[in-house]
């Protein structure tokens, strides 16, 4: 379990950890049975979940560990049920071999390639499913809030069986228009075929399929505006310098290859 969200602010020691469990803990078997590992040497890791009556949960690490063991922590109610969410998401995930961005896309994905020519109808449905009107989705850094937002409200299972597209499609226009991009297919890159914002060099691409699985596929809140920001500012330190050298190192590696 992550430890950054406890409501605790150091580890729970052993003691605290028991006398908390007799005044308000509760074993919760199926959370307990799920976070349950087997090793391969056939060892079992069994952590202990409680619910306290507060409604929130204390996570007891195996009594075998070296250093945590029979040591814990509380999380917020809330949190621990989007940890659990995620949780069972990863290993789903890594069942259907999905855990790439763009395979995960892909596994979602109702249009595949043909998202890039269908980029108005996928933004009006995204303002119909989420209840946004379509004035609102001018495809600034603002409207992202507005999205991620609503999309929480959604629900984020419910996002990727239904608006997964729509959301790669909005975020790659926002990209377009900050960066004065347009959609292209992936030919060059690993990965297969897969719809990418171009600014017309050959080396660099702006993913907004990375951006909406990072979002959809993390542990904490969604935040488009944030990630999409990110993703134009490190991405625009390989175009700045693709721009500056970009050819001259192409034709130098031709020049080398060619033995001229």
């Amino acid at each position: 379990m992550p430890s950054r969200k406890t409501i605790n602010k150091k580890r729970l020691l052993k003691k605290e950890v028991k006398e908390i469990i007799k005044e308000k803990g509760k074993l919760h078997e199926e959370y307990t049975k799920f976070f349950e590992e087997t090793y391969a040497s056939g060892y079992v890791k069994r952590d202990l979940v409680y619910e306290l009556n507060d409604g929130n949960f204390l996570y007891v690490f195996d009594e075998n560990e070296s250093y945590r063991g029979g040591r814990g922590d509380i999380y917020p109610r809330e949190y621990f049920f989007r940890f659990v969410r995620w949780n069972k998401r990863v290993k789903e995930d890594y069942a259907n071999s999905r855990g790439s961005s763009v395979d995960h896309w892909r596994y979602y994905s109702k249009l595949k390639n043909e998202l890039i020519n269908n980029i108005e109808d996928l933004i009006e449905r995204l303002g119909k499913e989420l209840e946004i009107p379509l004035n609102k989705l001018d495809r600034s850094y603002k409207s992202l809030d507005l999205i991620s937002e609503k999309t929480e409200t959604y629900g984020i299972d419910r996002a990727m069986e239904n608006i997964y597209d729509n959301l790669v499609c909005y975020v790659g226009e926002v990209l377009i228009k900050r960066v004065a991009g347009e959609w292209r297919i992936n030919k060059n890159f690993a990965g297969g075929e897969y719809p990418y914002v171009d600014v017309g060099l050959r080396n660099v691409q702006y993913m907004p399929i990375n951006i909406v699985w990072d979002e959809l596929h993390g542990l904490e809140k969604m935040n488009l505006r944030k990630e999409t920001g990110n993703e134009a500012r490190q991405v625009g330190f390989k175009v700045n310098f693709e721009r500056q050298f970009g050819d001259k190192i192409f034709k130098t590696i031709n020049k080398k290859e060619s033995g001229s």
